[in-house]
């Protein structure tokens, strides 16, 4: 045991001297010079003009190809637009010799994100891979999350008061149940999901650690990123819940067995089936064959049963046993992440109250990469940006495997009853996240309150249409929505909210299949319909390891 306790203080020594060596390395890559405050731009009570021109040339002059000498993304025609818009408005009161309302500041506020997000954006790009250090510090932010999420319950009143629309948090329609929401925020972003979709293959993706590419959809404008492991079901209920609670979300899809048809309609770096699987074994480590159902050339036969298909005749297809699909439309530029390096945004109760609602869901990965600052066209020339909690998967039941770097989201086991426990006067939450940011470092009791307040308008009819949405195998769906029922009670009680709605659960749940016990006092107990679900629902084996197959 004395050996033992050695080599993990040896380990915590090494990985604390790496941290702090990568910290101080990645200091010349990503740290900004001091982030620039909408104060710059005024001088006295009137607009600064030469700030304001700055700006807007940084944003729009694709002669200014790089930033601290790394290659700026490529500026679309609709976000340059859209910063020229502001500007002209700006430099129109400024002529006019306007004092400076609240109005001014807005689209001043609007200008200091564009560039700072964009900024953001360019030097993360600049980073190919994540170093050692970094991998580092997010398991060790996993392991001190636990120990940091721990709030006094003040004396002082409650604190509950709503917070207006912002590009951050959009309260609720009262005439749009919450679990609407999600598609009402699809509706005017022009995402249509289609019950059985033909994409065609655009490219590889080179992003995070699941197994993705890059997909058109048939009107050639809008794009989709087509995925396969353990997040297509965690995702989609994730992304739900966000939006029910107010927040701007990505817009994930769950397919099952062959309502999804990707094409190589083109030549390509991929051109079949085949060497779809190579290129992301090679890229990700995964082999997506058992997640393939059938794959060949488009027949007659099939287009007479799916008219999409006509079209491509004779072209390479491929068809799955279950993936997912994420919008990509083209009325939303996406730009750079919207909290660490803007201190305004540290402050807002909406982003610290965020926290609970990741706690809620049990999602790990908060990385800045997962928000993002988009602009939205709205028809007519008329943009609003709008703050997008990204790739929200990594949840629902996360098992962490620090020595072999492997973890594997949605295991259903693996998913606490409760979020959060009170002890005497304190808080006390159970959930890891792998990036305690500024914002969530701020979070106190009040903020956290506001969020469990929103969740308390969660019903069980909009809770379960929510988990529907997942398509998870039936017992796996009813275990997870007692499990999220039990969640949602726990937070209530914890901050003392009498339940407006309240929903009966059992901890003890036992479920059956064709006469054979699958869950057992409220635990998986058999791996559920495997040859269905490759990745599968209870072995930890995750992504770096192959899901076990």
């Amino acid at each position: 045991m004395i050996n033992f306790n050695k080599g993990i203080l040896s380990l915590i020594l090494l990985s604390c001297s790496l941290s702090l060596i990568s910290q101080i390395s990645r200091g010349t890559l990503l740290d900004q010079e001091a982030p620039l405050s909408t104060a710059s731009f005024f001088t006295a009570d009137q607009l600064n003009l030469e700030a304001l021109r700055k700006t807007t040339s940084f944003l729009t002059n694709r002669d200014i190809k790089t930033y601290r000498g790394y290659q700026i993304p490529k500026r679309k025609k609709a976000f340059m637009r859209h910063v020229k818009h502001l500007s002209e408005i700006l430099e129109q009161h400024y002529q006019e010799q306007k004092k400076s309302t609240a109005e001014i500041h807005e689209w001043v506020y609007e200008l200091y994100l564009l560039e700072s997000s964009l900024k953001q954006k360019t030097l993360a790009r600049a980073r190919t891979k994540v170093t050692l250090g970094e991998k580092i510090n997010l398991v060790l932010d996993s392991y001190r999350s636990r120990r940091v999420f721990r709030y006094k319950i003040p004396e002082a009143s409650r604190e509950i008061y709503e917070i207006p629309e912002s590009p951050y948090y959009h309260p609720l329609s009262k005439e749009r149940s919450p679990h609407k929401q999600f598609g009402y925020l699809a509706k005017q972003k022009k995402v249509d999901a289609k019950k059985n979709m033909v994409v065609l293959f655009k490219d590889l993706s080179l992003s995070g650690s699941a197994p993705k590419i890059g997909t058109h959809d048939l009107d050639l404008d809008n794009e989709w990123s087509l995925k396969w492991g353990d997040e297509v079901h965690t995702d989609v209920v994730g992304s739900r819940i966000f939006a029910a609670l107010g927040y701007d979300v990505d817009h994930p899809y769950f397919y099952g067995r062959d309502k999804l048809t990707l094409v190589f309609d083109e030549p390509t770096e991929v051109n079949n089936a085949e060497e779809l699987i190579q290129a992301l074994k090679k890229i990700y480590k995964v082999d997506i064959g058992p997640f393939i159902s059938n794959y060949g050339t488009v027949s007659e036969e099939m287009a007479k049963t799916q008219k999409k298909l006509t079209a491509f005749i004779g072209k390479p297809y491929v068809r799955f046993v279950k993936c997912a699909i994420e919008a990509r439309p083209d009325r939303v530029k996406r730009i750079g992440s919207f909290i660490p390096h803007t201190p305004l945004n540290q402050d807002r109760r909406e982003l610290k109250a965020s926290l609970l609602a990741h706690h809620f869901i049990g999602n790990w990965d908060t990385k800045e990469s997962n928000t993002l600052l988009t602009t939205v066209h709205s028809g007519n020339y008329n943009y609003r940006i709008s703050a997008v909690f990204s790739d929200l998967g990594t949840s629902m039941g996360v098992s962490l495997k620090t020595l072999n770097r492997d973890f594997k989201v949605g295991l259903v086991n693996k998913l606490p009853w409760e979020v959060v426990k009170k002890k005497g006067n304190k808080l006390k939450f159970n959930n890891r996240i792998n990036s305690i940011l500024p914002a969530y470092k701020k979070a106190n009791y009040h903020d956290l309150l506001w969020m469990a307040e929103k969740i308390a308008l969660l019903d069980e009819t909009m809770l379960r249409k929510i988990i529907e949405k997942a398509q998870w195998p039936e017992p796996i769906a009813e275990l997870y929505f007692h499990k999220m029922a039990s969640r949602r009670a726990s937070i209530l009680k914890a901050f003392n909210i009498q339940d407006p709605h309240p929903i009966k659960f059992d901890r003890k749940l036992n479920l059956y299949e064709l006469g054979e016990l699958v869950v057992k006092e409220g635990k998986l107990i058999k791996d559920y319909q495997a040859d269905r679900n490759p990745e599968s629902f209870l072995k930890k084996k995750g992504r770096f390891r192959n899901y076990g197959n």
